[in-house]
C-alpha cells in the first residue's frame, strides 16, 4: 500500500512537471496553427509579342521567377521547362524571367485570386516578351 501510494504521487509529480515546462501560450499557439488553412495556387507564364501574338519556337530565357510581394520571398518553377509554379501561397506575386543574351520579358505584378483560376487548375500570367 504504501509503495503504491508512493509511486502514485512520483508519477503524478511527473506529469505535473511536464506540463509546468511548456507554457500555457505555446500550447495554445500550436493549437491555432493547426486550424491554419492555407490556399495555394498554380501559376503558368505566357509569353506573348508585343503585338499580342504567342511566342514560338525556341527562346533564349532561362526560366521563370516569382517574388512574393508581402514577405519578399522569390520562388523558381517547378516543371523542367521553367514556365509553371505549383503550390504559391495566396498573395501578391511580381512575375519575371531570367534574361538572355539578348532577349528578356517584362516583369508583372499579380495578385491570386480565385475566379483567375482555369479549367485545368492554373492560373495564366501574359508576360510581354522582347528580343534586341
Amino acid at each position: 500500500m504504501r509503495k503504491t501510494l508512493i509511486f502514485s504521487v512520483l508519477s503524478l509529480l511527473f506529469v505535473s512537471q511536464i506540463y509546468a515546462v511548456t507554457p500555457v501560450r505555446t500550447i495554445f499557439a500550436q493549437d491555432l496553427r493547426q486550424n491554419n488553412i492555407t490556399t495555394t495556387y498554380n501559376v503558368r507564364i505566357k509569353l506573348v509579342h508585343t503585338d499580342g501574338s504567342p511566342v514560338t519556337g525556341s527562346i533564349g530565357l532561362r526560366g521563370c521567377w516569382a517574388r512574393n510581394e508581402q514577405t519578399g520571398v522569390y520562388y523558381d518553377t517547378t516543371d523542367r521547362e521553367g514556365y509553371e509554379f505549383e503550390g504559391l501561397p495566396a498573395g501578391t506575386y511580381t512575375f519575371g524571367a531570367y534574361p538572355g543574351n539578348w532577349e528578356g520579358a517584362v516583369s508583372k505584378t499579380v495578385l491570386l485570386d480565385p475566379s483567375d483560376v482555369g479549367a485545368d487548375g492554373f492560373i495564366e500570367v501574359t508576360l510581354v516578351y522582347w528580343v534586341e
